[in-house]
């Protein structure tokens, strides 16, 4: 029932669209194995034959050039956090509303990452009163991650390579790149790049 109604939302994104169904981790895998020439896996991480999040980094190693959007029922920021950690290329909660799903889908073929708001928002239980002697909030309101990245954004790093010098995983890093653009209101890395302001 639920592959059905997402079937019937995808229908949305255009007639030439083809899909496939699995009702388990093997299924998929034999769609792999038949060599069907996949661009985007929507991988419910609670499917029979997953083991959690280890299972999405096997299959982001068994099919390297096909993404990986999680669907899932799971809404928590450490597992949404986790699943882009481990190469997930989005994540969408199964509460969406269909524009939002159909948008995220979108956005991950056009080879972005696709970033619920729950995780872009700030959590409450994770804010401190500021302390007098630290440093004002960055005008921007970027994280002090975030600003790590951005800096390496600056020197004309690619994904990759700010990766290996942020000691993460390049998922992370185009997460962050991703978060990193909707908070300076900008459409693209060139134009968040010539953004200046005094730090």
């Amino acid at each position: 029932m639920v592959r059905e109604g997402v079937k019937s939302a995808l229908a949305d994104l255009g007639d030439a669209l083809d899909i496939f169904e699995a009702e388990d981790l093997d299924g998929i895998y034999r769609l792999l194995d038949q060599g069907i020439d996949l661009d985007l896996i929507l991988l419910d991480l609670k499917m029979p034959g997953m083991k959690g999040i280890e299972t999405l980094q096997a299959l982001k190693q068994a099919a390297p050039d096909v993404a990986v959007a999680i669907l899932s029922a799971y809404n928590h920021r450490n597992l949404v956090q986790q699943a882009l950690d481990s190469g997930a290329d989005g994540y969408i909660p199964k509460a969406s509303r269909k524009e939002v799903m159909l948008n995220a889908i979108r956005l991950v073929l056009a080879g972005e990452i696709y970033i619920p708001s729950l995780l872009l928002s700030a959590d409450p239980a994770e804010e401190t009163p500021q302390e007098p002697d630290k440093p004002a909030p960055h005008p921007f309101n970027l994280t002090a991650r975030q600003q790590e990245i951005f800096a390496l954004m600056q020197t004309g790093l690619s994904n990759k390579e700010i990766a290996r010098e942020a000691g993460c995983t390049e998922g992370t890093v185009k997460a962050h790149v991703t978060a990193i653009l909707k908070s300076l209101s900008v459409t693209s890395r060139a134009k968040a790049i010539a953004l200046k302001w005094d730090t």
